[in-house]
Parts: C-alpha cells; structure tokens; sequence
C-alpha cells in the first residue's frame, strides 16, 4: 500500500507540472547588444540553474548548449496595453515542481539586482518583445511606469557568467566585466 501511494503521490506531481506548461518549451540564450565588440565573451550563451541552495539557484549561462535549461510561459490573468497576457517565466529542473525566474529584491539602491531560478510558480510579469524576454516589475499598474532597464552578465559570484537585471533610472557605466544582453528564446 505504501508503494502505491508514493507511486500515486509522483503522479499527481508530475501532472500538476505539466499542467503549468502552457506554452512551447525554450531555452534562453544570451545576446550581445550592438556596440561592446570587446564583451564577445558574453555572446550565444545558454541560461543555467546554479544551485545555491535547497530550491534556490542563482540564474547563469554557460557556453554550451545542452547545459540550457528548458522554460516555458504560464500566462497570468493580467494582460499588458496591447491585449497580451503577461506570464511566469518557469523552468522544468527534472523535479516535480517547477522553478520560477525571479529578480531578487536584496538592495533598493543598487544599480542591477541578481536573477533566481528558485522553485515556486509565479513572480509574473514576464512578456516576450522583438528583443526577447522582458519584465515588468509591477504588471496591470496604471501607472505604466517600468522600472526595468534590461539583463546585464556579468563575471560576479560564480566563476561563469552571472544573470542580473537593470533598474531604468541608473544611468550609470557598466562595469568592465559586464555586458548588456537580451535573452532570446531559442524553441526546442
């Protein structure tokens, strides 16, 4: 009887994953923005989960592909301007749960802030643009104010590139070991 409930128990899991699944599995991949010809370093690489601890991870990117992990879009119920929803930008890590892409709040006057992949389902505010993956910080406000000012990598924490977001209202010089990128989906 135990067997069959842990059995049961995998099966609920799993089905409640894929039932988040509502779009076209992706993985992300880093773009160089024009103009940083000596930040190459920072081109095509992949978005990574790095363990930090028990379902946290620091969000980094590697070279190689197949190390990419995959997302996927769970639309919310709050639609941008233009009609689209927003949605949570969710990873499948293997387990029975899914990972949450979030921007850490650790520092009200910081330039950027880290990027997690910690388990959970829903930071939202997530949408897609001609320049990939985009945030709004407070989505279905009225105030259409956005705080985000794009995704920075840098060489930080981990020994490979680490994600961070930018706030729109510092206009400050990227450090030297860091680059301004978009992340593309890239479908599977």
């Amino acid at each position: 009887m135990h067997l069959r409930t842990i059995f049961f128990t995998a099966a609920l899991a799993t089905t409640a994953l894929a039932s988040l699944n509502t779009s076209r599995e992706y993985q992300l991949q880093s773009q160089l923005k024009p103009g940083q010809a000596d930040k190459k370093r920072f081109d095509n690489l992949w978005l990574v989960a790095s363990h930090t601890g028990a379902g946290l991870n620091d969000a980094v990117l590697y070279t190689n592909k197949s190390s990419g992990i995959k997302g996927f879009a769970n639309d919310t119920n709050i639609t941008q301007s233009n009609g689209k929803p927003y949605f949570n930008q969710l990873f499948d890590l293997g387990g029975a749960f899914p990972y949450d892409l979030y921007i850490a709040d650790v520092n009200f006057y910081a330039a950027w802030e880290p990027v997690r992949i910690n388990a959970g389902t829903g930071a939202g505010g997530f949408f897609f643009n001609s320049s990939g993956l985009q945030w709004d910080e407070s989505p279905g406000s009225k105030v259409g104010q956005n705080s985000f000012g794009g995704w920075l990598v840098c060489d930080w924490w981990h020994g490979v590139p680490q994600l961070f977001s930018k706030w729109s209202y510092y206009h400050l010089e990227n450090p030297s070991s860091c680059a301004d990128i978009n992340l593309i989906p890239r479908y599977v």
